[in-house]
């Protein structure tokens, strides 16, 4: 009965100790794969960072080009551009010609008053 008592114990204590190097083994394994995911979420992080600096600076970028392509749209400077560079407002008497670089072969003549009458030449 002493023998029995003692082989259970032994099989009690070698079954305690797999049992122990299964946890740790467990835990090791746990506390790898909690590093590892650690890293991988630092690392989008550091993305997530770096792309809302780039679009903040894209988006200041739009602002300004924006910005100033609102200042070439300013008629007024446009008129005093071209009064700068002898351009005058046609009168009545004269003629536009309006000729499209895809329309090689056909030019439009309008008349300056607003009548709206076009004639095509070929």
């Amino acid at each position: 009965m002493n023998r029995m008592r003692t082989s259970r114990r032994m099989r009690e204590r070698k079954l305690s100790r797999a049992l122990m190097i299964a946890f740790a083994v467990v835990l090791a394994l746990g506390v790898c794969s909690q590093i590892a995911m650690m890293a991988r979420l630092s690392g989008q992080n550091k993305r997530v960072v770096e792309t809302r600096k780039e679009i903040r600076a894209l988006s200041a970028s739009a602002d300004n080009l924006n910005l100033s392509l609102n200042q070439y749209h300013n008629l007024e400077r446009i008129a005093l551009r071209a009064r700068q560079l002898g351009m005058e407002q046609p009168d009545e008497t004269q003629l536009r010609v309006v000729n499209l670089p895809a329309l090689i072969d056909s030019t439009s003549t309008q008349s300056v008053d607003k009548s709206g009458a076009e004639e095509i030449r070929d």
